[in-house]
């Protein structure tokens, strides 16, 4: 079972626009035991495990680093070091693979179409312990982020706020710049933040370009999971960004005439062998 819980009810077809809170039980699943994890941790591809320096202030910027699993294990072992790791594109393992088909269902299935219908999608699990943090950024995903064991301070900001996401970091962002430099957080930002201390069963939705960083405070074992996913509404902004960005006088243009020039303009590219995937991590979720 998860559950979406808006704060308040969205009008018609606004149900996804912005981060909510969500409940789920998917905590209590096998697979989330100390030997379920213990299996993750053993069959896990070695490409997918990353890792950055645990403490980070908010302002800083965002950077990952393959380690091998020994070092993996041995970050684990040490119940008193700080620990901030990440296991990606594993949204295939056997052992999770119903957990992302129930994640994607549930996103199907409460939010409208243009949120919530998963076309790509990655699965990562996070596991942090100590003083862990992840500074402001965003994901070119949408997400679906699920406590399953320990705590988590969690910030999530609205991406519809020009303050928060200026139309300069969309720009950056949608252009390759994956830590925009005119994304810049400031503390007042804070009063305007989902803030929520996520327990086991808790859990947040944010769409595409919502701002949001976290905190693990205890050195209990935090560990979440996440599907990160392009529905339509991802590529409608982006190409829309893409096309001011390439045209700025050309802003009055319809958003639908301004998708549809740049998908002729990347299904050429593409016909040419000439345009790259955006995120080759994105990939069709397995039956």
């Amino acid at each position: 079972m998860i559950r979406f819980n808006a704060s308040d009810p969205p009008m018609l077809g606004d149900a996804g626009k912005e981060p909510m809170p969500v409940s789920h039980d998917c905590h209590l699943d096998p697979c989330f035991t100390d030997s379920g994890i213990a299996k993750i941790l053993e069959t896990i591809p070695l490409e997918s495990i990353k890792a950055k320096p645990p403490t980070q202030k908010r302002h800083e910027r965002v950077y990952t680093n393959n380690i091998p699993r020994s070092e993996l294990l041995k970050q684990l072992e040490d119940p008193d070091g700080d620990v901030w790791i990440v296991l990606h594109e594993i949204e295939d393992t056997p052992i999770l693979r119903h957990v992302f088909r129930e994640m994607a269902t549930a996103l199907r299935e409460s939010l409208p179409a243009p949120y919530g219908r998963v076309t790509l999608c990655t699965g990562s699990l996070f596991i942090s312990r100590g003083r862990a943090t992840t500074p402001y950024h965003l994901d070119y995903g949408s997400n679906l982020l699920l406590q399953l064991r320990g705590s988590k301070h969690f910030l999530a900001f609205s991406p519809n706020d020009p303050e928060l996401v200026p139309r300069q970091s969309l720009h950056e962002f949608f252009g390759g710049e994956c830590n925009p430099p005119s994304l810049n957080y400031q503390p007042s930002f804070e009063k305007k933040a989902l803030v929520l201390d996520l327990e086991p069963g808790m859990g947040v939705y944010m769409p595409s370009t919502s701002p949001h960083c976290t905190e693990t405070r205890t050195q209990e074992l935090s560990l979440t999971i996440s599907l990160s996913f392009v529905a339509p509404r991802v590529d409608v902004l982006r190409r829309s960004v893409l096309f001011d960005a390439r045209l700025p006088g050309f802003t009055f243009v319809p958003i639908v005439m301004k998708c549809a020039i740049v998908a002729f303009y990347e299904n050429l590219l593409h016909a040419l062998g000439g345009n790259q995937p955006r995120h080759k991590s994105f990939k069709p979720l397995a039956p």
